[in-house]
């Protein structure tokens, strides 16, 4: 599936990172696209510091580049949600 055709779909239907191809090299890396790198990235960042949070415009339903899809399924509500649409809310929470 090509990323303009993942970038195009509604949030719910886009696939999870484990659906999209990846190849294993002979000396054990991953080879993966940028979205998926971001995306594993968040992940590892969030199995590893349970105080770390995902929040922006929309990462609750995957964001904008779909970076963030399946990352509040895993981890929940409260670590992974939407902000206003307006960059004062987002500073505000960061705060």
């Amino acid at each position: 599936m090509s990323l303009k055709r993942i970038l195009m779909q509604p949030a719910a239907s886009a696939p999870l990172k484990r659906q999209m191809s990846t190849a294993v090299s002979t000396t054990g890396s991953v080879k993966m696209n940028l979205f998926t790198a971001v995306n594993d990235a968040m992940r590892i960042a969030m199995k590893t510091d349970d105080s770390a949070v995902v929040f922006g415009e929309d990462v609750a339903f995957g964001g904008v580049f779909r970076c963030s899809v399946g990352l509040r399924e895993e981890f929940g509500n409260d670590r992974v949600f939407n902000t206003p649409l307006c960059e004062q809310g987002i500073a505000g929470f960061a705060i």
